[in-house]
């Protein structure tokens, strides 16, 4: 079987999952606040302290959140044996790409790099985005990885 044809993809900030994102947030701090307040045994002062430190620390998380969002266009390239992920001026790392979430023409994608000391890095794509480069990508993406072959190996039998 051959392996998908070589290609490259940039992965541009998503607004949408960010929107995304950041509206969760917002849900997950209303219902601890509301929790919290639900759960009040002690007198309505000690509750509503409760509930003002739980939604400044929710909003203080949503707001750590949007300003440490990654602005930084990345590339994703398949070079037909590898994944090599771009960021910046850093050298590319060679890793795995899974695909975490696919809506068929918005995926959500985990870059895990081959050194582990680095973290994984989340991205979304869309076909959008992606222009005419899509069904290419998206075959590298779902294709076989070639495997090397065993009769060409050193020392095997």
């Amino acid at each position: 079987m051959h392996a998908a044809p070589p290609v490259r993809i940039s992965l541009v900030p998503d607004s949408a999952w960010h929107r995304g994102v950041t509206v969760l947030v917002g849900l997950a701090s209303g219902s601890m606040t509301a929790w919290v307040v639900s759960h009040g045994q002690a007198a309505d002062v000690y509750m509503a302290i409760a509930a003002l430190v739980v939604a400044g620390g929710s909003g203080a998380a949503a707001w750590l959140y949007m300003s440490r969002r990654d602005a930084t266009t990345c590339f994703l390239t398949w070079d037909g044996a590898t994944w090599q992920w771009m960021q910046g001026a850093a050298a590319p790392r060679v890793g795995e790409v899974d695909v975490m979430v696919d809506f068929g023409a918005w995926m959500l994608l985990r870059f895990a790099p081959a050194v582990p000391s680095h973290g994984a890095a989340w991205k979304a794509a869309s076909r959008s985005a992606a222009g005419p480069l899509w069904p290419a990508w998206r075959a590298a993406l779902y294709s076989r990885r070639p495997v090397g072959d065993q009769y060409s190996t050193p020392g095997a039998i």
